[in-house]
């Protein structure tokens, strides 16, 4: 009955997912708010949309190619934990931070609310309820911090000849470079903050199974 239901859950995942993602590239890169090829390179340059890229790509691997090995590796609790972390940061992020910055209107409303809010929680709730934990390391954690340093490093470089930062706190023009660094370090202590979090649940998952065997 489980696997029925999560079958059923990742289907509605990930066309929730793609759904957003392949709507949200279309008025991108129709917005004629730059070059083609400077609007493809700045799609890809947002944390949202790459960490939305992987809940899909993810939950796609699960749900259609579960016995390969493309679908092996996404199956793991480490990788899902850390696209959950990724996931669960932007939402955080974006509601607590940068909700108030812009006015939107028409399916932009609904695409924005589907990236950072509807999406994380699907993938969440995915974590919670069909995902086993107790294998989690806390040396899983100092893996999982490379693709969002990989990230701030390939924005802070390319802002420097393109000018062009995803997201005001790493704006080093209007803030400067002390203070986007700072933002640097805060952001990567919330990662790492939620890193031993979902760890300590799977850890306290594990004690709990072998207390009752």
């Amino acid at each position: 009955m489980k696997d029925k239901t999560e079958k059923v859950y990742l289907g509605l995942l990930t066309v929730t997912a793609w759904f957003t993602l392949i709507f949200q590239f279309y008025l991108h890169i129709n917005s004629g708010a730059a070059t083609r090829t400077e609007l493809l390179i700045r799609f890809f340059s947002y944390f949202t949309i790459d960490s939305n890229l992987l809940v899909a790509i993810c939950a796609t691997a699960i749900f259609l190619f579960p016995k390969t090995a493309f679908g092996t590796f996404f199956k793991r609790s480490s990788v899902i934990t850390a696209i959950t972390v990724y996931i669960t940061v932007v939402a955080l992020i974006y509601n607590t931070v940068l909700r108030f910055l812009w006015v939107l209107n028409g399916w932009a409303i609904v695409l924005n609310e589907l990236l950072h809010v509807i999406v994380p929680l699907l993938f969440l709730i995915y974590w919670i309820y069909f995902v086993p934990k107790h294998r989690l390391k806390w040396s899983n954690i100092w893996g999982w911090l490379i693709f969002p340093l990989i990230y701030i490093f390939f924005v802070l470089i390319r802002g420097a000849y393109a000018n062009f930062y995803p997201y005001p706190f790493l704006n080093v023009t209007e803030l400067g470079l002390q203070q986007v660094i700072l933002n640097c370090i805060f952001i990567t202590l919330l990662f790492v903050m939620l890193f031993f979090a979902f760890v300590a649940i799977g850890k306290r998952q594990a004690k709990r199974a072998s207390s009752q065997n």
